[in-house]
């Protein structure tokens, strides 16, 4: 299967709630756990298959509280050959606030090791530079790199030369 994705994906257990709003109230509700995730969606192990199309909210509990996001299914999984089922939740509408929330959240293992790296490196910086406000600054830049992708390299307008050694 060819891997379409725009975004990468980290393996979470994150709780998240799906529902329908209907004119009386909810016309469908469940509560799950997601089972990995990127920036532009998610998926669920389930027993439940929803039809590929249908829009929804997907809610996930995070740390900072519950994010509610218009999403829609983008595939489902049957189970087979001990492969679990599930289905594909692609994220359609996401606002600036929540857009941030995520972008904060969504944090794959090179990240952290970055952070650590960077935190050994530069340790008076720990308190000004949390987890969460480096992971920001990566997924911006990794996201920023796709959509502005040169057809040349850049061109520095100022070489970067290597400091000068000083003599003992």
């Amino acid at each position: 299967m060819e891997n379409k994705r725009r975004y990468e994906r980290i393996r979470v257990s994150l709780p998240v709630r799906l529902y329908i709003e209907g004119q009386g109230g909810l016309d469908f509700q469940a509560y799950c756990a997601a089972h990995n995730m990127g920036l532009g969606g998610l998926f669920i192990r389930s027993d439940f298959l929803l039809a590929e199309g249908l829009k929804l909210v997907a809610e996930l509990k995070l740390p900072e509280g519950p994010l509610a996001i218009r999403s829609q299914v983008a595939h489902r999984i049957v189970e087979e050959e001990g492969e679990a089922s599930g289905i594909g939740i692609e994220f359609l509408e996401v606002d600036a606030a929540g857009r941030e929330t995520l972008l904060r959240y969504f944090t794959p293992d090179r990240y952290k090791r970055f952070h650590a790296d960077f935190m050994a490196e530069l340790p008076h910086l720990k308190n000004r530079h949390p987890m969460r406000d480096v992971a920001l600054l990566l997924n911006l830049w990794e996201e920023w790199k796709v959509t502005n992708s040169l057809a040349e390299p850049v061109e520095l307008s100022h070489p970067v030369r290597p400091p000068a050694r000083r003599g003992r």
